[in-house]
């Protein structure tokens, strides 16, 4: 090859070379904008893996189901009957389009005041598929109700009270009187008062009669003294404790002899005969069961003794009121009679369905009427919901409906009482783990991945081939110049 064509051609090789080492760049560089564009699809699948969403439980977290508007605003076994609002920034009620046209009855344009009562039959027989007389004969009798509920309280003001003395322990037992309750008498002391203060004994017999005879005196002390006070049931729940403690000593030759010795019980034996001690058995009967379990009992009063509370059924004064008593009892008596007649045949309109569905919607539809509605059907996409409560632009609100009587108004008049909070407060709500945000991710990093780790293939292969060429083009260099050195090596020594 002559000189010319050689040097031509080395001139063709080493551009085909540089572009080759372009082109070598250019792929380098995609591969690195690749690796940039698989950390960033990693990063997208990362975040979904952390995505969190809102979800309903009623089993503690042990399952879950989607916190959508349906399960928060309808009716149902899973929100037990109960609305659980939901409330925008302006504090008003959300509504979608099944609820929208019985919001517009109630106020047209959204406002707060709406007339709720107006509307109220007609739209609960709607929803609720309840014949509209019925509902409109509950709130008849519901009328009639508060009316007899107002009788009853009025009467209750002017119930006559019966007058009560309070002494200490020794004047209150002696309405006990003189009677042991038994043939046999107090050791020291001819009353109950001055045996306790004398610390006088009952005889109770040998082991044989014991038992009974205390059964005997226990309950005389029950039946006497229960004639003075308003629990007697509470007495006679000491009495029957404090002798079941007692027999169970006179029948427990052990027992005995120990709580004998300790003095840890009132009883005493002598000569295989038995005997109780007046002041330590009124001490643990009335000074002790009696008056933890009395509420009319001031305990620690006057010198941190306790004080007891009785009627003194002997005194003119206490007779007279009692007669008074007596003819107010009656007419309470009837009254609470009509109350309960009213209550029952109201509560016979309905099944306990009806009532719970009733109740519903009327929780929802008077706090629309109170609060206000905006309407947004998209809050039926369970994820635009979740969305919207996570960030706090919409909140949910609870709602106890209770009639309240008003002294202002001498009526009885409904009111709601509202608990707002964002959503996650709720103990039935709970953030979990998005499983399908996550199962769609790794669908599309799947995907991406795919795409990218083929261009990336794409690259290597072209980028192998270029490096292939580029190694046969440096060794076709190479030979050309070394024929060409060796031709100007000889061409010097011809002329040299």
């Amino acid at each position: 090859m002559g000189m010319a064509a050689s040097q031509a051609r080395l001139l063709q090789l080493t551009s085909r070379k540089n572009d080759i080492g372009y082109e070598l760049t250019r792929l380098s560089n995609d591969k690195v904008s690749l690796s940039r564009e698989m950390q960033k699809v990693s990063r997208k699948y990362q975040d979904s893996l952390n995505q969190k969403v809102l979800k309903w439980s009623n089993n503690n977290g042990v399952s879950y189901i989607d916190l959508s508007y349906n399960n928060l605003m309808k009716p149902s076994t899973m929100n037990q009957n109960k609305p659980y609002l939901l409330t925008d920034q302006n504090d008003k009620i959300v509504i979608d389009s099944e609820y929208k046209k019985y919001a517009e009855m109630i106020s047209p344009n959204g406002s707060t005041g709406g007339n709720w009562e107006s509307v109220r039959t007609q739209v609960l027989a709607e929803l609720t598929g309840i014949d509209a007389t019925k509902i409109a004969s509950a709130d008849s009798y519901q009328e009639e109700i508060w009316a007899d509920e107002a009788v009853i309280n009025q009467l209750i003001e002017e119930e006559p009270i019966l007058p009560k003395e309070e002494t200490h322990i020794e004047d209150f037992i002696a309405n006990i009187g003189n009677s042991t309750g038994i043939s046999a008498s107090f050791s020291d002391g001819d009353d109950w008062k001055s045996a306790y203060n004398k610390n006088g004994t009952i005889d109770l017999g040998d082991a044989t009669v014991a038992s009974a005879n205390l059964k005997a005196i226990t309950d005389h002390i029950a039946t006497q003294l229960g004639q003075f006070i308003d629990d007697p049931d509470v007495l006679k729940s000491a009495c029957e404790t404090f002798y079941n403690e007692q027999v169970g000593i006179i029948n427990n030759a052990d027992k005995m002899e120990d709580s004998l010795k300790n003095d840890a019980t009132p009883l005493n034996l002598k000569k295989n005969n038995f005997s109780i001690n007046v002041k330590q058995m009124i001490d643990r009967i009335v000074g002790g069961s009696y008056a933890s379990e009395n509420c009319n009992v001031n305990k620690g009063g006057y010198a941190n003794a306790n004080t007891y509370q009785w009627y003194d059924i002997n005194s003119p004064i206490y007779k007279d009121t009692l007669e008074k008593h007596n003819i107010w009892q009656e007419s309470y008596d009837l009254a609470k009679k009509e109350y309960d007649e009213s209550v029952q045949a109201k509560n016979q309109l309905f099944t306990a369905e009806e009532e719970a569905l009733i109740n519903f919607y009327d929780a929802i539809f008077s706090s629309i009427a109170e609060k206000g509605w905006t309407y947004n059907n998209q809050v039926n996409d369970t994820e635009y919901l979740n969305q919207m409560l996570q960030n706090n632009i919409y909140t949910m609100t609870t709602v106890d409906r209770e009639a309240e009587f008003s002294d202002e108004n001498n009526e009885y008049l409904w009111d709601n009482e509202y608990s707002t909070d964002i959503a996650s407060n709720f103990t039935n709500i709970f953030f979990v783990n998005n499983t399908s945000a996550r199962e769609e991710a790794l669908i599309e990093y799947e995907h991406e991945k795919s795409i990218i780790n083929e261009k990336e293939s794409r690259i290597d292969t072209r980028m192998q081939n270029l490096q292939t060429e580029q190694a046969a083009i440096n060794q076709m260099i190479q030979g050309i110049e070394s024929v060409k050195n060796e031709n100007i090596e000889r061409t010097m020594n011809i002329f040299g």
